[in-house]
């Protein structure tokens, strides 16, 4: 059964009812500012899963408002695409009830009894950063239990056209004895006991009779009755313990060991399982992890990264994170669903639709990678903007931090790692802008301004009919806001005395204008005339009107160079 849609009620931050519905994905992200309640819903979907007691339950503070209910609904499906609604609902200071979509609560005679109790046998492994010893060994034992569950399951359906070696051959001839062996000692030892227990019966049936004057009254002790050998017997009689050695302690608990160590071998333990089949074919496992980069150096960050997306691909995964390292580009992004958690429901903002990157795109994605760790920040933003070039970065950033907007400014810093970009932004259903240079100075050939309008053209070819839209610069970002070209040696030196008020000649301060309406006008997408050298491209036409002119004019000049070559041979 496949969790597909949680609420949760009542619960923490979540007072009112928090709804999220998760695709087939493998992958989900959790994002969001703080105290707005990521790690809270991995907390919940974990407690759904939690078989309690009364002396063992969601404590009193836990509960939003004291005189109502935590309500816990999950809908799962099956592989034959049935929904099933189980609802778990908590009391202060009582046991859980597991109840129906109906409000029936599912007792040993309810149809879903069986449902129920698989779902609940199949608990997540939950990581924290927080997580005490008893969490860390409570874990261990249940990795461990689902190793030894997919042994037995393996041994159960073991027969004679298998092909394994020949010590699981020789475990499955064991086992088939212990399935035998214990029915029949069961039997004889039951045998045994109820002969007593009838003794016992008859003796407190004549002290009864006796006491109350009845001599139709009578007792009778009935022994447990053996329902056989089953796999759940063997686990409970197992324990499992990680180790962890180092140079000045040897054999030390893993539970007594830094967060940062512990978390990071769970997920590599689990990972190395996974990938040696250790954990069977169960798809529908999930594994929560709250903010995974807690207490990890930058390094350690990006190995977890690798290691998510391993499991991701054969185990559901669901994360809450501030860090946009974890998700790395140059993975297929076919399989995540990333959402932001508001106060009734989770939102998503991005959901990977098809895997559209050729080599190309992948190698520059991993030169990305190496560059800017946080090319893909735009994951937790509002606003996206790709930008060519490290000027326009720079004034970008300045107004943003300013005029205080949630804006995620990704330096291209060429068209092709544009095009890369606008895929990636694409596959993700986002809305964005694209600022670019134009680059149609006269000086260049006829040859490179042709080759520059294609570059131009495939740009706006990725537009498809998203919420997208691309500005340029003419001929480029400096050009456009009229200072001329300029060395790149100068360009951070120049831009900043643009941008702060100190440096307030004129010339400084017309080009710190036309950059600031550029910067209201994408941010608040105005539909206005922009300044300077800019312009707002809808048609493939706009970039042909820049170029056809100079391409002409290009062509007669060389031309006539040519003419003037020959008369001189």
């Amino acid at each position: 059964m496949k969790l597909i849609k949680f609420s949760v009620t009542n619960y923490k931050v979540f007072e009112k009812t928090f709804k999220i519905e998760f695709s087939k994905d493998s992958i989900v992200i959790l994002t969001g500012r703080n105290n707005t309640g990521k790690s809270t819903i991995l907390e919940a979907i974990n407690c759904f899963f939690q078989k309690e007691s009364k002396a063992k339950t969601i404590p009193s503070d836990c509960f939003s408002k004291r005189d109502k209910e935590i309500v816990l609904e999950a809908v799962f499906e099956s592989d034959d695409e049935n929904k099933i609604t189980i609802v778990k609902k908590y009391r202060d200071g009582t046991t859980p009830r597991f109840l129906d979509e109906n409000d029936i609560e599912i007792k040993n005679n309810h149809e879903l009894k069986d449902t129920l109790s698989k779902i609940l046998d199949n608990k997540p492994f939950y990581i924290t950063p927080y997580m005490l010893p008893d969490d860390i060994n409570e874990l261990i034992q249940n990795i461990y239990s689902e190793i030894i569950k997919n042994d037995l399951e393996k041994l159960e359906d073991l027969n004679e056209d298998n092909e394994l070696e020949k010590e699981m051959r020789e475990l499955a001839s064991e086992y088939n004895k212990i399935k035998k062996s214990y029915p029949e000692f069961l039997k004889k030892l039951k045998s045994n006991t109820d002969k007593i227990l009838e003794q016992v019966s008859m003796d407190v049936t004549n002290h009864l009779q006796t006491l109350f004057g009845n001599d139709h009254l009578s007792l009778k002790v009935i022994g447990g009755e053996t329902e056989g050998f089953s796999v759940n017997d063997i686990l409970k009689s197992t324990n499992s313990r990680i180790n962890v050695s180092s140079k000045n302690k040897p054999d030390m608990p893993l539970s007594n060991q830094g967060t940062g160590l512990q978390r990071m071998s769970l997920i590599y333990l689990i990972q190395n399982m996974i990938e040696k089949k250790m954990l069977g074919q169960n798809e529908n496992k999930l594994l929560l992890i709250d903010e995974p980069e807690a207490f990890l150096h930058p390094e350690a960050v990006r190995a977890l990264s690798r290691s998510l997306y391993k499991i991701g691909q054969r185990m559901p995964l669901m994360i809450s994170t501030h860090s946009p390292i974890l998700i790395d580009l140059s993975e297929r992004h076919t399989s995540i669903q990333v959402f932001r958690v508001n106060e009734k429901e989770a939102i998503q903002l991005y959901k990977s639709t098809s895997d559209q990157f050729d080599e190309d795109d992948i190698k520059n994605m991993k030169i990305l990678n190496y560059v800017d760790s946080y090319v893909n920040e735009f994951f937790f933003t509002d606003k996206i903007i790709i930008v060519e070039g490290d000027t326009e970065y720079i004034a970008f950033k300045h107004f943003a931090k300013r005029k205080n907007v949630n804006l995620h400014i990704i330096r291209a810093r060429g068209k092709s790692t544009i095009r890369t970009l606008m895929k990636i932004l694409n596959q993700f259903n986002a809305d964005y802008d694209v600022l670019h240079d134009i680059d149609n100075d006269p000086k260049r050939s006829s040859s490179d301004l042709k080759k520059q309008l294609t570059n131009c053209k495939e740009i706006f070819k990725l537009k498809e009919n998203r919420n997208v839209r691309i500005f340029c610069s003419i001929p480029n970002f400096e050009g456009a806001i009229g200072i001329g070209n300029i060395s790149n040696a100068k360009k951070t030196q120049t831009i900043y005395k643009i941008l702060h008020d100190e440096f307030d000649k004129e010339e400084f301060a017309n080009a710190r204008r036309i950059i600031e309406n550029l910067f209201e006008q994408i941010i608040n997408r105005e539909e206005k005339d922009l300044d300077g050298g800019f312009r707002r491209i809808c048609t493939c036409q706009d970039y042909d009107d820049l170029f056809k002119e100079l391409i002409s004019n290009c062509q007669e000049d060389e031309k006539e160079n040519e003419e003037t070559v020959g008369s001189y041979r």
